[in-house]
């Protein structure tokens, strides 16, 4: 028997930020006999992550936007306590009796934190729970971040969770997921965060030069090595390196603003641009623009070492990518030959760049190697084959009403 909705997903980010709920919503809606249902905040965090709230539909999905109050800016610890009891819980409660009042076989619950509204969706329908463990668990360490202390008691709270409830979590590769079955979750998936097929359909050459033009685009805050590159550029330039620097994407006014003063503090406006962020389709046409891409996260924080979207975005594009010298990182930039892996600190950026520089022909070369890589390995439709299989399965055996409390033993 189904229903009307196969699957929901509910996450704390607006629906178009929310990178792999989003991908799981439009991969799976095609196939699934009922309709996907997705329920977000329309604003989160400091990071500029804002969307129109309301009902809409997106890519194809309905979508159920929440508002939220004025989220405080500062990284004050008074502003954190602000967010979390006068922003935050309320929207996260009126999240949560938004999802509750959908019936689904499966809730896929897009951030870890909200693994209570998945247990009460199980509880209430009897649906399978699938967390997405986005982040090496416990692994946030962000000053000043309300996700730090969350992540502060993670640990404990998914072995409670293993204990008394079935859930299926997802991560982002496989060093994450020994994890996460360390904490007693044993039904956990391997998916890596590579793009949906349609992402860069085409191969694009790099640009001809004469300059070496650096891409960096997605969400911009400390910790993602922005820092170091705009300085590593600055000191290429002063080496003599003919190197461009452009850096997309949505920040907090106050970083932005950071960015701004140290790339005028450097005189380095005619060479390094931060126009601002992009719409998600227009992410791969930014990469192209570029001979190389970057994923130039920190050491900083553990949860940074989580083989992020933005490596495999760049190679799929079509581009080489320098990240951070994290273990994920370098082994599989090593095992493709798809770009660097570096320390994430100007000396050793800046090197690296003059080199690159003076090697802009080699540098090109690598482009049609990089796309023809990620379109062989690195695919959104095919890493998540086993995960639409459960979902098709699952939506076979919607339930017609709530589930008897006493069938359940969940959280809440």
């Amino acid at each position: 028997m189904t229903t009307d909705t196969s699957l929901i997903l509910c996450d704390l980010s607006p629906f178009r930020h929310s990178t792999r709920t989003r991908k799981i919503a439009v991969t799976a809606a095609p196939h699934l006999p009922g309709t996907v249902r997705a329920v977000t905040l329309a604003q989160v965090g400091r990071n500029g992550a804002a969307d129109d709230p309301g009902l809409s539909r997106i890519d194809g999905i309905e979508v159920e936007q929440l508002p939220v109050g004025r989220i405080d800016q500062r990284r004050r610890l008074t502003a954190s306590i602000r967010n979390l009891a006068t922003v935050y819980l309320p929207a996260l409660w009126h999240l949560r009796r938004r999802v509750l009042a959908t019936r689904a076989r499966t809730v896929f619950v897009g951030h870890i934190a909200l693994f209570w509204i998945g247990l009460a969706h199980r509880r209430r329908w009897g649906s399978q729970v699938i967390l997405n463990g986005r982040e090496r668990p416990g692994g946030i360490r962000t000053r000043g971040s309300l996700a730090t202390w969350f992540s502060r008691v993670e640990p404990v709270l998914l072995r409670l969770v293993a204990r008394r409830a079935p859930v299926t979590v997802v991560a982002v590769c496989e060093s994450h997921a020994t994890q996460f079955r360390r904490l007693g979750l044993d039904d956990v998936l391997v998916i890596r965060n590579v793009p949906l097929a349609a992402f860069a359909p085409d191969f694009v050459p790099p640009p001809p030069g004469p300059d070496l033009v650096v891409a960096c685009v997605g969400t911009l805050y400390p910790g993602r090595g922005i820092e170091a590159l705009i300085d590593a550029t600055v000191t290429a330039r002063a080496a003599g390196a003919a190197v461009r620097l452009e850096v997309t994407g949505p920040a907090s006014q106050e970083y932005r603003t950071a960015l701004l003063d140290r790339i005028r503090d450097a005189g380095a406006e005619a060479y390094v641009s931060l126009p601002g962020p992009c719409p998600p389709t227009e992410v791969a046409a930014r990469i192209q623009r570029a001979h190389v891409a970057t994923a130039l996260y920190e050491a900083v924080d553990p949860a940074n070492d989580s083989l992020s979207n933005k490596l495999f975005e760049g190679v799929v594009a079509g581009r080489p990518v320098i990240a951070g010298d994290l273990a994920e990182n370098r082994a599989l930039i090593e095992r493709f030959a798809v770009g660097w892996s570096i320390p994430v600190e100007p000396a050793a950026l800046g090197a690296l760049l003059c080199e690159l520089a003076a090697d802009l022909p080699g540098v090109r070369a690598m482009a049609e190697h990089c796309y023809v890589t990620g379109r062989s390995e690195f695919v959104w439709e095919a890493e998540t084959s086993v995960l639409q299989k459960r979902l098709l399965t699952a939506a076979g055996e919607q339930p017609s009403s709530p589930v008897p409390s006493s069938h359940s033993r969940g959280l809440l």
